[in-house]
């Protein structure tokens, strides 16, 4: 049995017609309306199903154990005015044309703040940020999807060992790979501040940045400070550059992914800030000013030499077709599909994206892809009315059907992000098509390489041997950085002809060769 409990958006209901549910029946739902839709073996399923559901509908939800904040509040300000809470933070997940108002309200209170709601509006945003710095009151977002906030993860979050790094972040899977990755390299994460992809663009102007860094400054078990990011503004660069100079005591590590490496910053003042180019660089930078122990350490669980990624897929390129040219990337995760662009920018030709970046071209359609694509699946054409596909992996399993029929395709690229908000087994989720679009390759007399990276800690639920395992016996590549898959992916495509050392040195650190 197939059970679907969904708004009746656009989007929803294109799935739900996608997934075989009669059309017919499907758009006779408004966007306000609930879709419950049952796809059984039998009748009897069905019947017990709708039994079920009626009890559910007709239940009052009570429980003789279960309490609330306040048994007579009904909105925000009677439970401001109630006092009856002791809170310092607040989740907001609403509509973002609503969050303006709600924040506001909950900076008056001193109240810290993590906006999960994306589509705010711009010039929202700058109001709720200018008053909340004002008040001495951080907010995390909007859109910001991942925090650290005293060891303890908020909103999508992996089990990560404390210690002595602060990351601050505008890409919420930047923060979760870098954070894991340095887990894995047994280097703790305190705090992992997400401010949201638009704080450090010119009109924001990096409020919450230099707010977060103040306050990570100020605290004593924090040795080593990460900022990973989009290539923020100039003005917004040279800000925080010039207030880590004046007011910095600690190590820092800025990963502004596609910006660049150590080079660009003055000479004065490399020694006190690292500059990398990819997320896996910033967790080598942040290892070696641990010590020269971790930084090797570090080298053996999450990198492979030039050779050894050469070997790792030399069988993959041997079992393509002479026809099958082209990478389709699936990701779940924005901040891997831009990292993924930046790598993969002036290595291959002919790279579409629906969130383009540097010198990758808009796709016409998300819905179609077009020889070398890039998807996130997180933007807003595939997420309005539905469930990230962090948490909803529908979209992408039937994607990957759809992908794999392209008799030009090759590679699909695939990130899974384990923890805390996400798919309870998002590997699972999408064996049953990785097994489906292999067999169909066969039969069309193709192979279908499946290269993939698990984000994700050894302490996760999902579990991340276990994640890799799955992956390895379905016939998947597995890498341990999603800057080396990416890496992998071309290496494939291309049968061999990429310059790996010109690749690696322009995406990883310096010292490493």
């Amino acid at each position: 049995m197939e059970a679907v409990v969904i708004m009746g958006t656009k989007t929803n209901k294109a799935v739900l017609v996608k997934l075989g549910f009669p059309s017919s029946k499907i758009n006779q739902a408004t966007e306000s309306d609930l879709i419950v839709a049952i796809k059984a073996e039998d009748k009897g399923s069905i019947d017990s199903a709708l039994i079920k559901l009626e009890t559910l509908l007709h239940s009052d939800g009570s429980s003789d154990t279960s309490t609330s904040i306040s048994e007579n509040s009904t909105d925000l300000d009677s439970v401001l005015v109630s006092k009856t809470i002791n809170a310092n933070l607040a989740l907001i997940s609403i509509p973002g044309e609503y969050v303006k108002d709600l924040s506001l309200k909950l900076s008056n209170e001193g109240i810290h703040q993590q906006i999960f709601s994306d589509h705010v509006p711009l010039d929202d945003e700058l109001i709720i940020k200018k008053y909340a710095a004002k008040k001495g009151v951080l907010v995390l977002g909007p859109g910001a999807g991942t925090s650290i906030i005293n060891g303890k993860g908020i909103g999508f979050s992996n089990v990560l060992r404390p210690g002595p790094v602060g990351i601050i972040a505008a890409a919420g899977t930047g923060l979760q790979e870098v954070s894991s990755l340095l887990d894995q390299c047994d280097i703790g994460v305190k705090y992992g501040l997400g401010v949201g992809a638009n704080d450090p663009k010119e009109k924001i102007g990096g409020l919450m940045m230099l707010e977060s860094l103040k306050v990570l400054e100020e605290l004593s078990d924090i040795e080593i400070m990460t900022i990973v990011s989009k290539p923020p503004s100039l003005r917004v660069k040279n800000m925080i550059i010039d207030y880590i100079v004046k007011h910095g005591k600690k190590k820092y590590v800025l990963a502004f992914i596609g910006a660049g490496h150590e080079g660009s910053l003055p000479n004065s003042i490399t020694s006190k800030i690292v500059q990398v180019n990819t997320l896996a660089s910033a967790v080598f930078a942040v290892a070696s000013l641990t010590s020269n122990q971790q930084y090797k350490l570090s080298l053996v669980r999450l990198h492979m030499k030039p050779e050894i990624l050469q070997n790792a897929v030399a069988k993959e390129w041997r079992r393509l077709g002479e026809h099958q040219k082209y990478i389709r990337a699936l990701y779940t995760g924005g901040t891997f599909a831009y990292e993924t662009q930046v790598i993969l920018n002036g290595v291959l030709k002919d790279l579409y994206s629906n969130a383009p970046t540097g010198g990758t071209k808009k796709l016409p359609s998300a819905l179609k892809s077009k020889k070398h694509s890039i998807l996130d699946l997180g933007e807003e054409e595939f997420t309005q009315g539905r469930p990230h596909p962090m948490i909803d992996p529908t979209i992408r399993r039937l994607r990957l059907v759809e992908e794999s029929q392209d008799p030009e395709v090759g590679v699909i690229l695939m990130d899974f992000v384990l923890g805390y908000g996400s798919n309870p087994d998002p590997v699972g989720a999408v064996l049953n098509e990785i097994a489906q679009v292999k067999a169909t390759a066969r039969k069309s007399a193709r192979y279908l390489s499946i290269v993939t990276h698990v984000c994700g800690t050894k302490r996760d639920p999902q579990g991340y041997d276990e994640s890799i395992r799955k992956l390895e016996n379905a016939g998947a590549l597995v890498f341990p950085t999603n800057a080396l898959a990416a890496i992998a992916s071309a290496h494939i495509i291309s049968r061999g002809k990429l310059d790996l050392d010109r690749i690696y040195s322009r995406c990883f650190m310096e010292r490493m060769g």
